[in-house]
């Protein structure tokens, strides 16, 4: 999807619909995503890793054919269901990845995935850009849908033939469900772990601190500070290329060092980019400042991720990332709304102010209260 994911928006309004609506689309196709997270990881654990993901990939790949065939907005409801597939079975997928990578490379694996995936969002669009210049937005449009929906399909083919079940269960006479049950069974890692309690909190902080900001950087960087549109621009593209530079970098520097450290280095100076960001006036200060903030503010992501991996137990690693994924989901989805309030309240800076307390305070729950493990689970 990273071809049409860049002209979505655009695309939503020549059908008809209002800016209210496209943010109601966003809206469903995120509360799908979070909804599932934490079902999905349970049936990872409970039914393997393979079918969801291939299942999960066929039932997203219907969703381009949706939007290809769509004469109105109302047609992209089903799609936007059908697409919350690709990220509902993250949890299958990550724990997967994680089962069939040495401990001591995990972070390294998950970086050069992240960084196959920054490398593809950043050159489909222009390649997407080129065909809508080329043919016409609508046609264009239908025509990314069509490649889409097929180079979806044929992946979820390959990923048919080619993957391999590595968790296995004795088959025994079928439970009644007991929905209780189920529901403990869902949330057990996170319960009985100390270790997931803790990162699971520093998450929930940071994700508060990252959402405060998502959708006003830009605000703050062309009304407040007074760059310009292409400047702003500028600063995306030199953090992009930036971060697909240094991912996998990280990852080997992840691996060699504490996992514990490089999330309390990675949260603790965020709030240092964010205050000196208030501060920016022209810019060279804004794009050497968010560079230095997208580097240190990575190194969180793949340290996290193969965290996880090394505390939670092969038969509890997708209920684990589906909880973790659940968390920063919900947070992610209400914070801007508390940055907007702030904003209009206090004034823009106190956004910022706001943001980078709760970096410092997830800074501080893992410096004083996380302990990796003495051994990293296989």
């Amino acid at each position: 999807l990273f071809l049409i994911s860049p002209f979505w928006s655009l695309y939503i309004l020549e059908l008809g619909a209002s800016l209210t609506i496209v943010g109601f689309l966003g809206l469903i196709l995120g509360l799908t995503r979070i909804t599932f997270q934490a079902p999905v990881g349970y049936l990872t654990d409970r039914m393997g890793r393979k079918r969801l993901v291939v299942w999960g990939g066929f039932i997203s790949s219907l969703a381009p054919f949706v939007y290809f065939f769509a004469t109105k907005w109302e047609h992209l409801i089903l799609g936007v269901v059908l697409e919350a597939s690709t990220n509902i079975v993250l949890p299958a997928r990550q724990a997967m990845f994680a089962d069939a990578i040495d401990p001591d490379k995990r972070a390294s694996a998950f970086a050069s995935i992240h960084t196959l995936f920054a490398l593809f969002s950043s050159v489909m669009p222009v390649i997407g850009g080129y065909l809508l210049e080329s043919i016409g937005f609508l046609s264009g449009m239908r025509l990314l849908f069509l490649v889409s929906g097929v180079v979806m399909i044929l992946a979820s083919l390959g990923r048919a033939l080619l993957l391999k079940e590595d968790l296995h269960f004795s088959v025994g006479p079928p439970e009644k469900v007991n929905f209780v049950r189920v529901i403990h069974e869902m949330f057990e890692p996170i319960l009985n772990l100390k270790a997931l309690r803790i990162v699971a909190l520093g998450a929930f902080f940071y994700s508060i601190a990252v959402g405060i900001l998502t959708k006003f950087s830009v605000v703050y960087v062309v009304e407040i500070i007074g760059l310009s549109t292409m400047q702003w621009g500028l600063v995306a593209g030199g953090i992009g290329v930036v971060g697909i530079l240094t991912r996998i970098p990280i990852g080997w520097m992840v691996d060699r060092y504490s996992r514990k450290m490089c999330i309390f280095v990675s949260y603790a100076l965020r709030p240092v980019f964010i205050l000196a960001f208030t501060l920016a006036t022209n810019f060279r200060s804004v794009i050497l400042i968010l560079m230095a903030d997208n580097i240190f503010g990575y190194i969180q992501q793949p340290a996290l991720e193969a965290f996880v991996a090394d505390v939670a137990s092969k038969e509890r690693r997708g209920r684990t990332y589906g909880i973790m994924n659940m968390i920063p989901g919900i947070t992610l989805t209400i914070a801007p709304m508390l940055g907007a309030f702030i904003w209009e309240s206090y004034g823009a800076a106190w956004s910022f102010y706001c943001s980078a307390f709760f970096s410092a305070l997830a800074a501080f729950v893992l410096l004083v209260f996380l302990q990796e493990p003495e051994t990293k689970e296989v």
